[in-house]
């Protein structure tokens, strides 16, 4: 009897004590690089890296255009395999892009390595570093650059990107 306890104990422990964390793919700087050199950096890298690593799971959703001759999208949702939505936004003249990432719950120190790993695909010579909890990374003078928070939500991990003066 002790041991059948024991057995239904292994079979039932594993569905309790471990919690699957969402792990990103690690992105490869060089390849980034190169490819946003091609596009004379018009893409967004975190959007590049997106389409090299996920499999799209829609069209782009909530599309904003410019009101100027070439109506071009600035501003749009896409969702990804694993529960990924993406958008970015970039409508306003002179202001930078702003992107979100929504993830399935994410592991804190994958996601540091992540944020830097993307920020090295598209550098610039701005000295950037995180705060003390990890939570932001940015310019360490807080002007110009790229800014990334970590947020964690009851259901999911989000990162908020700005990239601007």
């Amino acid at each position: 009897m002790k041991s059948s306890y024991i057995i239904i104990l292994f079979l039932i422990f594993p569905i309790f004590g471990t919690a699957q964390n969402f792990e990103l793919k690690k992105p490869n700087v060089e390849e980034l690089n190169a490819e946003l050199k091609k596009t004379n950096y018009s893409q967004d890298v975190t959007y590049l890296y997106l389409n090299r690593n996920y499999k799209t799971e829609s069209e782009k959703l909530e599309i904003k255009k410019y009101d100027y001759p070439d109506y071009s999208i600035c501003a749009f949702k896409q969702k990804f395999e694993n529960g990924i939505v993406y958008s970015e936004e970039q409508c306003r003249e002179a202001g930078g892009i702003t992107t979100k990432l929504i993830l399935p719950k994410t592991e804190k120190e994958s996601l540091i390595q992540w944020v830097e790993l993307i920020f090295k695909s598209s550098p610039m010579d701005i000295k950037h570093g995180w705060n003390s909890e990890k939570t932001k990374f940015g310019p360490t003078d807080n002007g110009a650059g790229c800014y990334f928070e970590i947020k964690e939500t009851e259901n999911n991990t989000e990162i908020d990107m700005y990239c601007g003066c």
